[in-house]
């Protein structure tokens, strides 16, 4: 069943200034964020007749559509941009053992004597991560706790 009253959809064309016209836009903002109200009314109306003499067209329904496309370019270069928010320091806190793991995992794979990734790897891990930092000397262990206040990853 066709429909008799449904509206006709116009896909509109996306309008870009000029680089006349925003150079004229740029020289008026500063007058824009001064003022507020009715002045601006008044500045905006003087920015138009200024810009359209820029405009590529000179018919009187495109001036007004692009009189539109200048008052949203000029409202969206005078908000306010707030202060940038601190950047997220992504880190991590080192323990002495932490880094002790780190710096001898070849060993620790050698005392597990299992694959990567297997079950007797993971079931075997904390127990030769143990045993082989007991083996360590007592200077060993002391630089990796000075390391572990130092380094971040």
């Amino acid at each position: 069943m066709p429909r008799s009253k449904s509206p006709i959809v116009v896909p509109q064309k996306k309008v870009c200034l000029q680089k006349a016209e925003v150079l004229v836009l740029r020289a008026h903002l500063e007058d824009w964020k001064s003022v507020k109200g009715k002045e601006r009314l008044r500045v905006l109306l003087a920015i138009y007749k200024e810009a359209s003499l820029q405009a590529p067209t000179k018919e009187k329904a495109l001036l007004k559509a692009r009189r539109k496309i200048y008052k949203q370019w000029l409202q969206n270069q005078s908000r306010r941009r707030g202060a940038a928010k601190p950047l997220i320091k992504y880190g991590r806190h080192w323990t002495a053992r932490q880094v002790l793991i780190h710096t001898h995992k070849a060993s620790i794979r050698q005392e597990t004597g299992e694959m990567a990734g297997s079950e007797g790897m993971i079931t075997k891990w904390p127990k030769a991560a143990k045993t082989v930092i007991n083996r360590l000397s007592a200077e060993e262990r002391e630089e990796a706790e000075a390391k572990a206040g130092v380094r971040a990853v």
